[in-house]
């Protein structure tokens, strides 16, 4: 038995809606359905299949009673991520996207391998990286 697909990953948002902007207009995800959870988030999508998924802050503690009140990093986190990875088309217009939405960004060229990159980080911090394929 093995695993078939990444499937998606949780950010749990300082700012909710800061970070679902920041999916939706920079990456250019799209919110659509999620499950009714006695918490606020949103489910962010790729063509019809969510990837990422949104979490907030809720007074009741409902977000932590949901994951069964994991143990946590001294930071607040679950553990280590350096960074996530989505594939994209179109280097030129993804930077030119991004110098008119001013956020920062680094291009990196990997040798031998007909890939270009960019890395630029959402607002709690996590790098995203930009795969595009020659």
């Amino acid at each position: 038995m093995a695993v078939e697909s990444l499937d998606h990953y949780l950010i749990f948002a300082s700012n909710l809606e800061v970070t679902k902007q920041f999916y939706v207009d920079t990456i250019g995800l799209e919110v659509g359905e999620r499950p009714p959870f006695e918490f606020p988030g949103y489910w962010l999508y790729i063509d019809g299949h969510a990837v990422v998924h949104l979490a907030g802050q809720d007074d009741g503690g409902n977000f932590a009673k949901f994951l069964d009140q994991p143990e946590v990093l001294p930071d607040g986190g679950t553990g280590a991520l350096d960074h996530i990875a989505f594939r994209a088309g179109d280097i030129n217009g993804f930077r030119s996207k991004l110098e008119k939405l001013d956020v920062p960004y680094k291009h990196r060229i990997v040798p031998d391998f007909d890939l270009e990159q960019l890395f630029l980080d959402d607002p709690d911090g996590l790098t995203i990286e930009l795969n595009f394929f020659a």
